[in-house]
């Protein structure tokens, strides 16, 4: 790989120092209330210097989308392995979801926020693009639990699963943050929520 010149080294490093103002941004004021005009003061850079990299807050939008789902992705992939059984597999799908978004709360308020936006009807080609990159999340879990899982006596199919596994981290996060639980405390409830799921795939749970 060549080496980067003088410039497009400065390029970069705008660009993560964008990335990185626009998550903490986007985090605390949502997505319709945030500004480029804000980010760009948190990022300490010109206007103009944000427009030369992303021509429309949606533009942003969509490319930080993109970035978090890369990130989220690659993070289970390094983590999944060789997964002994389907329950070995779930407790390290569900896992390193929550160890995930624990370590990367910006992003996570992000696919939070931009799961909401593809709900409002928009003919906006961005929309389209956050809509593209959820459903690759999805489909990512889905072809990770190889095939049909057994669930007491009843085939559950990959797709629904995923969206369940997918919809508890993102609900259970949300409100866990609402309520001012600590990383550490996240981590015990993420291991007591993973058994409960098991259970109630293995037919064992008492409902």
């Amino acid at each position: 790989m060549a080496e980067l010149t003088r410039s497009q080294k400065k390029k970069k490093r705008t660009l993560e120092r964008i990335i990185k103002a626009s998550y903490d941004v986007f985090a605390n004021r949502g997505l319709s209330q945030a500004t480029l005009e804000e980010i760009a003061e948190a990022a300490d850079i010109g206007k103009g210097t944000l427009y030369g990299h992303f021509e429309s807050k949606m533009h942003l939008i969509a490319y930080l989308v993109r970035h978090s789902v890369d990130e989220l992705i690659g993070f289970m992939k390094s983590q999944i392995g060789k997964p002994k059984n389907i329950s070995e597999l779930l407790t390290v799908m569900i896992s390193t979801q929550f160890e995930f978004f624990v370590q990367n709360i910006g992003m996570f308020k992000l696919l939070f926020y931009a799961r909401a936006l593809v709900k409002q009807e928009s003919r906006e080609p961005q929309v389209k693009e956050i809509r593209k990159e959820l459903n690759r999340y999805l489909d990512f879990l889905s072809k990770s639990l190889n095939g049909n899982v057994e669930g007491g006596h009843r085939k559950i199919p990959p797709g629904d699963l995923a969206v369940a596994l997918a919809g508890t981290v993102d609900g259970s996060l949300s409100y866990w943050l609402i309520e001012g639980v600590t990383s550490e405390e996240i981590e015990k409830k993420a291991n007591f929520l993973s058994t409960i799921i098991l259970k109630g795939l293995s037919g064992e749970a008492n409902l």
